[in-house]
């Protein structure tokens, strides 16, 4: 009689658990942001780290997977992280900027949830507010297929995740301020490569500073153009999307490519200039078109979008305010007081909050029953 009782509850701990892991995969991750000093060029400077690395670690994930990210904010001011190209499916809560995500105040955490559904690639992420990219704080986010999924292409001998973009010496804060007051921000310091340098006229590296060599064995490459300044070569290049000189009209949708235009989350927008973008409505929610240029994008040259389904009166197709939503503004009287859990004990929950209470009530009636 005992023998079948044990088997019985052990069976039906089976079904419950079977019944909450079922679903999608779940990654977790956690990354505190906070200040550190490095010299990426030389100089002693203030840098915002990702658990105490810049550039931050990658996060590698397999597309469908459910993406839990618990952000820690150790810095002396408000953080946002945003995911650049990762699309929030039915979700806009997830998206990381200012106009649908309230900041993350001082030395308080916010759980990103987000599903990586059918996409492949490499993306990064980096916080959104505050000029606090010019201070670091971004890393890779790479999604890579299911087995199930056949790639175009051979299976890569490994993987190396490259972050190069330019640099200035002086604090985010500081150039933060140059910009409020009107100022540009001039010619950056140099360009960094994976948080290292400096490349800036030269391939030899000055003594004292921390560099990497990358050795790479690559195959047979296409022709390059023959003039080294023909900049017609990228011009034509971005044309081929939906890209011409001078003003647009009407007239120039003559001129769109409609056979083999490319997806992309950016595109280039050369000086005198326009580019046409198609933006597909099929993702209800508030979203932001930006500019990427990082001064630019300070000093609000962005716009937001707001997407309805007239026909879901029910709510269906995009999901509810999270939990642990964050409020601010007129709102801010909304805000709850910042709630502490153990790292394990809110991840159960946050993977599956009926799971977890499923898996508790089951807990307690085996107690009971002993």
């Amino acid at each position: 009689m005992t023998r079948e009782y044990d088997r019985s509850v052990f069976h039906i701990g089976l079904l419950l658990a079977a019944f909450c892991y079922a679903g999608d995969p779940f990654a977790n991750y956690e990354l505190e942001f906070s200040y550190i000093t490095a010299s990426p060029r030389g100089v002693p400077q203030q840098v915002i780290a990702v658990n105490g690395k810049f550039p931050g670690p990658t996060l590698n994930v397999t597309t469908n997977y459910d993406v839990v990210v618990n952000v820690k904010n150790k810095l002396d001011e408000s953080l946002l992280v945003t995911w650049p190209g990762i699309e929030m499916r039915r979700s806009s809560w997830q998206d990381g900027v200012l106009g649908t995500n309230c900041p993350i105040p001082s030395n308080w955490n916010w759980t990103y949830r987000f599903q990586v559904k059918d996409q492949i690639g490499s993306y990064y992420y980096v916080p959104s507010i505050n000029f606090q990219r010019a201070a670091g704080g971004f890393g890779g986010f790479v999604i890579t297929n299911r087995k199930v999924i056949q790639l175009p292409f051979n299976t890569p001998d490994g993987d190396m995740v490259i972050t190069i973009g330019d640099w200035y010496t002086q604090n985010h804060t500081t150039l933060r301020a140059s910009l409020d007051v009107g100022k540009e921000l001039g010619m950056p310091d140099g360009v960094l490569i994976n948080g290292k340098g400096p490349f800036k006229y030269s391939s030899i590296v000055p003594d004292g500073i921390n560099h990497t060599t990358l050795d790479v064995d690559s195959g047979p490459l296409p022709d390059p153009p023959n003039d080294l300044y023909d900049l017609l070569f990228a011009l034509n290049q971005a044309m081929s999307i939906r890209m011409a000189y001078g003003n647009w009209t009407e007239n120039s949708r003559g001129s769109y490519n409609r056979w083999d235009a490319i997806a992309r989350s950016t595109t280039q927008v050369f000086p005198g200039g326009w580019t046409a973008i198609l933006v597909y409505l099929d993702n209800v929610g508030a979203w932001n078109l930006r500019t990427v240029n990082l001064d630019r994008w300070y000093l609000d040259q962005e716009t937001y979008i707001r997407i309805i389904n007239p026909e879901d009166h029910e709510q269906k197709t995009e999901l509810p305010v999270p939990d642990n939503v964050l409020f601010c503004g007129v709102l801010e009287h909304l805000q709850r007081p910042q709630r502490t859990f153990s790292s394990a004990r809110s991840t159960i929950k946050e993977l599956s909050e009926p799971c977890y209470l499923m898996l508790m009530a089951f807990a307690a009636i085996v107690y009971m029953m002993i």
